[in-house]
């Protein structure tokens, strides 16, 4: 969609809105959400639009945000509530959504007429670039491709574009790393439940939890990066049992951790990367977890994300099964 609804909405027009039944739903929800932030939306279809249309334009007061969306109106329906309609828009929004367009002379409500792109993929750049230049940020096609595919539901595009552009800050370039770093950050309790579940060896646990963050938009190569980070602390951990006391109290952890933490006289740059610099509860949660799991089995889990690394940058098919093999342990 390339159109501005606060833009084209000027003298309070009908907007006559062409689209499909396959994205009515959320055609009318991108359309209302650009004139208010909280819309108040009223559908009408069928014999319903005739005492909707009444029932508002009688009114003695509406809701600034209403949007009423009149769906199909047939030629009849729209000549007998002309005039309410006409009063009505005035005072409120209305959209008269077809889902295909009307026949030559059908049309008796004046309006801004907007056609709606019904490519899924295309709207969504469409909107991603209306968005992102309004907030004076470009995007890279890499971006804009890892993005797209990760967007199940587009009624919360706007949502993730803010976070996008609120985690880069006065950068001007928004990039795949960004969008990898924002998807994981909005699914970390799912991913931190995954590891989990693969740790107690609850294989079915884990392979659901991998199949909710899938079908939720997050990317494998972001699952992958997570499962890294935290197979590496746990080989951190590992290393460091003899030092770490094997109890179940944080304080008895704590005071060792801290005097490690502070004795280290180089400190990394990527220092999330590293069991030291974690917050010493999460530490100390990682610690406890690498006593259930061998050191065999980390590497060997390492060793499969890397190769399923080397994978996925040459363009493997098959990055999902090899991750789901690498959870159930095969």
């Amino acid at each position: 969609m390339t159109h501005n609804v606060k833009e084209t909405h000027q003298g309070n027009e009908v907007i006559i809105a062409v689209g499909s039944k396959d994205t009515a739903a959320e055609d009318i929800h991108i359309l209302s959400h650009e004139w208010s932030k909280y819309p108040e939306v009223d559908i009408a279809a069928g014999k319903d639009i005739k005492a909707r249309v009444v029932e508002h334009a009688s009114a003695l007061f509406l809701n600034p945000d209403l949007v009423l969306v009149l769906v199909d109106p047939d030629r009849e329906t729209l000549h007998d509530v002309k005039k309410q309609i006409l009063s009505l828009k005035e005072r409120a929004h209305v959209i008269v959504y077809l889902t295909a367009p009307a026949p030559a002379g059908h049309r008796l409500i004046e309006g801004k007429t907007i056609v709606l792109e019904q490519k899924k993929e295309r709207r969504i750049e469409e909107r991603v670039r209306a968005f992102i230049r309004k907030h004076d940020k470009k995007m890279t096609h890499q971006a804009l491709q890892l993005l797209t595919n990760r967007i199940k539901d587009e009624s919360i595009l706007e949502m993730e574009l803010e976070k996008l552009v609120t985690y880069v800050g006065e950068r001007g370039e928004i990039r795949s790393k960004d969008i990898l770093a924002v998807g994981t950050e909005t699914h970390e309790e799912s991913l931190i439940t995954l590891f989990d579940a693969y740790a107690r060896k609850d294989t079915l646990g884990a392979l659901a939890i991998f199949e909710n963050l899938l079908s939720n938009g997050l990317p494998v190569l972001a699952v992958h990066s997570f499962l890294t980070k935290q197979i590496r602390l746990l080989l951190h951990a590992k290393d460091m049992e003899e030092i770490f006391a094997a109890s179940s109290e944080f304080g008895v952890f704590s005071k060792p951790f801290t005097k490690w933490k502070d004795g280290m006289e180089i400190k990394p740059l990527e220092k999330k990367q590293y069991l030291p610099f974690q917050k010493p509860y999460y530490a100390f949660n990682l610690s406890k977890t690498s006593r259930k799991i061998s050191k065999r089995e980390l590497i060997a889990f390492l060793d499969m994300l890397a190769a399923l690394d080397l994978s996925i940058k040459r363009g493997s098919k098959f990055d999902r099964v090899r991750l789901e093999e690498g959870l159930i342990g095969s």
